[in-house]
């Protein structure tokens, strides 16, 4: 197969390639990077038309030469951004992209200039696109994800294999490379046809990295309450049982504290939805503030939160259940000039009392939280035997709790 040919096919590939990618960026919305994917196949499908076909070469060869090597680094930085922007690293070593595409420019229009100097064109530009395909090769392997681990690494491999072929290909093209090597030596037939590879490859990787960047953004939105950022009911159970598994394992307990805003429905009737929104987002912020490390905090609810810990006694949850309340208590919200707060109340279960299932444990501890209400609200109650609450007094530990227990028994 001539170059013209190879030439022709890789410039075919890089005009199919773009247009799936902006039929990708049609059909999938949030499909990152996939525009910049189809300027970058365009611009590099133009840069190697214009030196590798003679019907386009209406310029003369050193003019052409060099508008064709600023295309040629101009597609590499399209890449890279797409790249980048996929993986949602935008400006990660975009830099150094700029800065070797300036050195392009400013190195083709010097060698256009000299007379003579136009043979090391073909070398600066191999050497700079060399440069530019490992730092595109580093950010994918960097920031791939474990749940496209494999993708990452052959689109990256891919790179970096073709970056090690432009550096050989700028050797051979130096002085020295010709000297050493003789002009026999011809590896642009062996270079069309690793692009044909790579490009291939590439454009596979890239579908692959943004179908897994999208199932794992859906995913997330199918575990995550949109407003508040907390996870949702399907997503606490679906971490409940695992923790459940692995208590029934390590023979540990656990505990859900669940709670209500006292009030809110007040809120969204005299100041709107839009302020209960607010509200509903602050307490949540706070929630996250007070809980353990390894807690897991859950909006299940319109105003109705629920927390799991992992691993925890019945001290462990009073106490963070007393610091979830003071700090709802102690919040302020300011809306539209108007100061809002809020009380909540809060229902404990343990697994120790209530059992070590997530229906026994949710149904124990929504009864103490409605058992809490009906005390008076802005307080804390603990599901003990079945169908009994123990009202916890404000600020008081579960020591002390066991005390009163066994004063009164």
């Amino acid at each position: 197969m001539d170059t013209t040919t190879l030439v022709l096919a890789n410039c075919l590939l890089f005009a199919l390639y773009a247009g799936v990618m902006l039929i990708h960026a049609k059909l999938v919305e949030g499909a990152r990077g996939s525009l910049w994917f189809a300027g970058s196949s365009l611009v590099r499908g133009a840069s190697m038309l214009l030196v590798g076909v003679p019907w386009f070469q209406a310029l003369p060869a050193r003019y052409t030469g060099a508008f064709s090597a600023i295309l040629a680094v101009i597609g590499a930085l399209m890449l890279h951004q797409a790249f980048a922007e996929l993986l949602e690293r935008g400006h990660m070593m975009r830099w150094v992209q700029l800065a070797l595409v300036a050195m392009m420019v400013i190195g083709a229009v010097t060698l256009v200039m000299a007379p003579g100097r136009g043979f090391l064109l073909p070398s600066l530009l191999c050497g700079t696109l060399s440069i530019q395909f490992f730092v595109i090769a580093s950010v994918v392997v960097h920031f791939s994800g474990e749940e496209v681990g494999p993708v990452g690494w052959l689109t990256a491999s891919a790179l970096a294999g073709y970056s090690a072929i432009l550096m050989v290909r700028a050797v051979v093209a130096t002085p020295w490379g010709l000297h050493r090597f003789g002009y026999p030596v011809n590896i642009i037939p062996v270079w069309l046809m690793i692009c044909l590879v790579t490009s291939a490859v590439t454009t596979f990787g890239f579908k692959m990295l943004s179908t897994a960047q999208l199932r794992v953004e859906l995913l997330w939105r199918a575990q995550v309450d949109e407003l508040t950022g907390l996870l949702n009911r399907w997503a606490l159970k679906r971490l409940t049982m695992r923790e459940i598994a692995r208590c029934r394992r390590e023979k540990c307990s656990l505990a859900v504290v669940m709670m209500d805003l006292d009030g809110l429905k007040q809120v969204n009737d005299t100041t709107g939805h839009a302020c209960g929104d607010v509200v509903l987002q602050a307490v949540a912020s706070v929630l996250q503030e007070a809980v353990r490390d390894q807690d897991l905090v859950a909006r299940i609810g319109g105003d109705e939160f629920c927390v799991l810990l992992p691993k925890a006694s019945l001290d462990d949850a009073l106490m963070v259940a007393e610091r979830m309340r003071l700090e709802v208590e102690e919040l302020t919200v300011q809306f539209r000039g108007e100061t809002v707060r809020t009380r909540a109340s809060l229902g404990i279960a343990t697994s120790d009392i209530s059992g070590l299932t997530w229906q026994a444990l949710m149904d124990a501890s929504d009864s103490a939280l409605y058992s809490a209400k009906r005390a008076g609200r802005n307080r804390i109650v603990v599901a003990r035997t079945e169908g009994s609450y123990v009202l916890v007094p404000e600020g008081k530990t579960a020591t002390v709790l066991a005390e009163r227990e066994n004063a009164a028994n």
